[in-house]
């Protein structure tokens, strides 16, 4: 690993000294002799809002960049949004680029790119105004300007993509969005309702540039694919909780074989992604923001098999959720979860949890839920990582594994990253069903788990006491292990972490700091290797694609 980094230093130094210019663009600098590194990225469609914030540019080319909105507040509210504007830029990336960015606020030197693993620190030029930087991998990257959380541009950048749509088989029906805008007043595929409503058997391609305004909707169907790297665009749309409305762009009910890949969802008015009663499905690499009420990120409802791997997700709601819910056609089915996997992921959660499991627990089976690799840009609100068995599950074999929390400083007095409860709650135990009784959390690991800030590392564990006229009975949570944990660099012990346990509640709970155990926390995953990035040499050819 250090010999990677001695020679990625090398290789950044000769591209901050020559820049990643458009190849041919101005022809004052001689030809590179190694090979140019590659960028590509699709221009805006016209009715879609840009990012005016900041100008960006990779060599002398102005990159766009769209308009997300991002929420400020840590209360939640129904209608009454406090949010502002930040900047998405999609690019692919073959080798490295270096990035100049000139915001329009003046900039001092308190400006970060996360994630910090990725270890890019951006270069403040005060008399120009400008910020600079080299990414050399695919990834994605927020740069905080003045390190400020809520001036920030998110880069999402892919690999090459060669082969495209090709790269998908087995489909007997293709739908493709081309790159521009399309609305149900442009493509009569989206419905006056704004649904796409899709049958087994089909694919769905998003083009690069492709802006889709609308709702894909499935129900009792298997073999489907969304890909891609076009944007699901949900700004359009109202999301008033006080009045109901609301259009979840993903809502897959009773499927199978479900896969979601690459693209970008913007603004969603409401939840982003919804499986339910959804089977043997995987989600990958694509990016979410959010910012207006329940706007959960990626929420697997009553499911098994899941898998989901590489993705971006920044709410203003829970982000990576699980939950167990009855079935609506006869809310005496309950539901089941089992085998469910979030990995390689970045969080960041401007409302409520990160990676949450509950409250609406319906269903007695509830086992195997794993978060491994995630780096929690972060958590402004709520718990980090959280258990709240509201209902009857029997929660089972639950793993928080290789975590990295950059910013847990979370807003709530007295709340620390774990929120681990067996509890009844007035406003979602019996929301969704009639009203049921109290279930237990039986194992819980929480290993190598790297805080880089936040107030303290602990939180609430236990189980309680039922006293619901008909539901008296004691309610457990147990075998709990947090092993290897640093907080700020240091290693806390138990007593400093200050966790509030229900010791009554609680059975078998063990802090343990091995002494010769490294705490890494998440680690970055990185696309290109160091004997691929020795090709790069010179200069950078940048392609922006009509729409």
């Amino acid at each position: 690993m250090k010999k990677f980094f001695v020679v990625f230093f090398i290789i950044f130094s000769l591209l901050a000294i020559s820049g990643c210019a458009d190849n041919g663009a101005s022809g004052e600098m001689p030809e590179p002799d190694g090979k140019n590194s590659a960028v590509s990225v699709s221009e805006i469609p016209q009715g879609v809002n840009r990012y005016e914030g900041a100008e960006i540019y990779i060599g002398d080319k102005k990159i766009p960049a769209y308009s997300a909105m991002v929420n400020v507040s840590q209360i939640w509210s129904g209608n009454d949004y406090q949010r502002t504007e930040s900047g998405v830029c999609l690019l692919e990336l073959d080798g490295t680029a270096t990035v100049k960015v000139k915001p329009k606020t003046q900039i001092n030197y308190a400006s970060v790119v996360r994630p910090l693993s990725a270890k890019i620190t951006p270069v403040a030029n005060l008399q120009d105004n400008t910020l600079t930087f080299n990414f050399k991998s695919a990834g994605e990257y927020v740069l905080e300007i003045n390190g400020n959380a809520y001036d920030a541009i998110h880069f999402f950048i892919s690999p090459p993509d060669e082969n495209g749509i090709e790269n998908y088989t087995g489909y007997g029906n293709t739908v493709v969005f081309n790159a521009g805008l399309h609305t149900s007043a442009n493509d009569s595929r989206i419905k006056a309702d704004n649904t796409i409503a899709l049958s087994g058997n089909t694919l769905v391609y998003l083009e690069d540039g492709a802006v889709v305004r609308g709702r894909f909707v499935a129900n009792n169907a298997s073999n489907i694919a969304i890909a891609g790297r076009g944007v699901i665009d949900g700004s359009a749309f109202e999301r008033d909780a006080v009045k109901g409305t609301v259009t979840v762009p993903l809502e897959f009910n009773y499927c199978k074989n479900i896969k979601l890949q690459d693209f970008s969802v913007l603004d969603p008015a409401g939840w982003c992604v919804n499986f339910y009663f959804t089977e043997s499905s995987q989600i990958n690499n694509i990016k979410i923001i959010t910012s207006r009420s329940n706007g959960d990120g990626i929420s697997l409802q009553s499911c098994k098999d899941i898998t989901v791997d590489g993705c971006f997700v920044r709410t203003w709601d829970d982000s990576l959720v699980v939950k167990n819910y009855p079935r609506w056609d006869n809310r005496n089915i309950h539901g089941e979860t089992e085998n469910i996997t979030f990995k390689n992921c970045t969080v960041w959660t401007d409302l409520a949890q990160s990676m949450e499991i509950g409250y609406e627990t319906v269903g007695v089976k509830f086992e195997k839920v794993t978060f491994q690799n995630i780096t929690v840009l972060h958590a402004m609100h709520l718990a980090a990582m959280s258990i709240h068995n509201a209902n009857n599950a029997e929660i089972k074999d639950v793993t928080f594994k290789d975590i990295t929390i950059e910013d847990g400083k979370n807003s709530s007095d007295g709340v620390g990253l774990i929120d681990f409860r067996v509890l009844y709650s007035s406003t979602w135990s019996d929301q969704h069903t009639s009203p049921t009784a109290l279930g237990n959390v039986n194992g819980v690991t929480v290993e190598n788990v790297k805080v880089v800030s936040a107030r303290r590392f602990g939180g609430t564990v236990g189980g309680c006491k039922d006293v619901r006229a008909g539901f008296e009975s004691d309610h457990f949570v147990e075998n709990v292990l947090i092993k290897n944990v640093s907080l700020a660099g240091n290693r806390p012990t138990a007593e400093n972490c200050n966790f509030s346990l229900a010791e009554k509640y609680l059975r078998a709970f063990e802090f343990l700091q091995e002494e010769n155990f490294e705490v890494t926390g998440a680690e970055f995953v990185f696309t290109q290797t160091e004997d691929y990035l020795r090709q790069f040499n010179g200069g950078c050819n940048v392609r922006i694609n009509p729409v």
